[in-house]
């Protein structure tokens, strides 16, 4: 085997290693989905017409009581869970290299608009 070959090799098996190492665990999906909702009612509330920190602390608040986190499942290099809203499914999550990503649900109200 050649040397190009071998460095291909090592460069693959590196970067294998290197996102195994950074996989997001269940906690890293938490924060992001807990994140994402409070954003989310922040908008909400300033689309209402409300805004201010007092908004903010409520929005994370509410976030924080009601978003969990659950099925976390790890596949080598990256992983899943499911999010939930209230005790209702409202989404998935994806995380890989120290990145997670929540794909929510649309809402019957949001959809119903369109």
């Amino acid at each position: 085997m050649g040397i190009y070959k071998r460095l291909a090799l090592a460069s693959v098996l590196l970067s294998l290693l290197l996102l195994y190492v950074l996989k997001p665990d269940s906690k890293h999906h938490s924060e992001e989905a807990i994140a994402n909702g409070a954003l989310y009612l922040e908008n909400q509330a300033e689309e209402a017409g409300l805004i201010g920190s007092l908004v903010s602390w409520g929005s994370n608040q509410l976030a924080e009581m009601t978003i969990q986190v659950k099925n976390y499942q790890s596949y080598g290099v990256f992983s899943t869970a499911e999010v939930y809203v209230g005790g209702i499914k409202r989404g998935d999550s994806f995380g890989c290299a120290s990145k997670v990503w929540v794909l929510w649900e649309p809402l019957e109200s949001e959809t119903a608009e369109d």
